[in-house]
């Protein structure tokens, strides 16, 4: 199981970003933060829930809690630019 969430961080944004992932790691314990090669600026979290509840509240945690508003303002798109999804083990 797996929560991905993804967004873009204009050039412009990126300073503000960057010192705020630096100023709270507490926000990303568990988190694995990647930058695409190809297309600086699209970040990526990945992180590992337990079940589909532990998954519920990543996700709410994601968008109503803490900080995070903030990081929406440096959003492409803002809080709509935020997505977020949950993949599960194929059942083929």
């Amino acid at each position: 199981m797996l929560l991905f969430c993804e967004y873009v961080i204009p050039e412009a944004n990126r300073p503000a970003f960057a010192a705020w992932t630096k100023a709270g790691p507490e926000q990303w314990r568990g988190v694995e933060l990647l930058e695409n090669a190809g297309q600086p600026g699209v970040f990526v979290e990945i992180r590992r829930p337990k079940d589909e509840a532990e998954a519920a509240d990543m996700e709410k945690e994601r968008r109503e809690g803490r900080s995070w508003r903030e990081m929406e303002s440096w959003a492409k798109g803002g809080r709509e630019g935020v997505r977020i999804w949950l993949f599960l083990p194929a059942a083929l």
